[in-house]
């Protein structure tokens, strides 16, 4: 019984971990936001809640939904692949 509730946390959690680095940006952003209220509402002070919230905040702008590795063609911010400006 507890092996099975000791996999299932893991699941759960690559599961969560999963959705929120292919989420989109604002869900992200939107969702951190929230985080200060959930912590809030399990009987968190507020300086801690404030303290995850504003972490949470930082780790949503931080992450990137397309692996954060890019370089620097700047292809994902301009909207080109990556040999457009190789060719010539």
């Amino acid at each position: 019984m507890t092996q099975t509730l000791i996999t299932l946390l893991i699941v759960l959690a690559a599961a969560g971990y999963s959705v929120w680095k292919l989420a989109p940006a604002s869900l992200r952003h939107k969702l951190a936001a929230q985080s200060g209220n959930l912590a809030r509402a399990t009987g968190a002070s507020e300086q801690t809640a404030r303290r995850i919230e504003i972490k949470a905040i930082d780790a949503a702008a931080n992450a990137s939904s397309c692996g954060g590795g890019c370089g620097p063609c700047k292809g994902c911010a301009t909207g080109q692949d990556k040999d457009d400006g190789a060719a010539a």
